[in-house]
């Protein structure tokens, strides 16, 4: 690594991995250099190729632990095509959820009971795409964002009545 660069040495030394990978000298499913081997060539602590390695991880190209085996799992540009497609998944789930939020219910029985049977299968189709991001975002490392405001699966009179009453 030179000492030209500028920043933090963590960055420079993600950046350095990260281009190693890209370039082929670190290939999809090798392991990295133990973090040892990385302190002594870099001349960097511990904590510096913990958290370069820490970065790799979140931008899903490495799986693993430093101090135990570190693999990589993808090149930036698989990893940066993975989180684009997670990406439009995510803004189409919350679409999705807005057009179903937004939807009002018409003043006949008949169009009532079909507007039910959509929600039902909108509420499904909702359920099966959330499924689907939770694992592309666990399989690339990531945490899944939606996770603290899980869908709603009740009927929308039901959420309303008093608990007890």
């Amino acid at each position: 690594m030179a000492d030209t660069q500028v920043g933090p040495a963590y960055k420079r030394l993600a950046d350095e991995l990260r281009s190693q990978i890209a370039q082929g000298d670190l290939p999809v499913g090798s392991a990295l250099p133990s973090a040892s081997q990385l302190m002594k060539a870099h001349a960097v602590s511990t904590t510096v190729v913990r958290d370069a390695l820490k970065i790799l991880r979140d931008e899903g190209l490495v799986y693993g632990q430093a101090g135990k085996a570190v693999y990589v799992r993808a090149t930036p540009e698989e990893s940066a095509t993975e989180r684009m497609s997670l990406d439009e998944l995510t803004q189409g789930l919350h679409q999705l959820e807005e057009r179903v939020t937004g939807l009002s219910a018409p003043a006949d029985t008949a169009a009532i009971d079909e507007l039910r049977e959509e929600m039902a299968e909108l509420r499904r189709s909702v359920a099966v795409l959330q499924a689907q991001l939770i694992e592309l975002y666990g399989r690339v490392g990531q945490p899944y964002p939606r996770d603290k405001a899980p869908l709603r699966t009740e009927a929308p009179d039901q959420s309303r009545r008093a608990v007890g009453g």
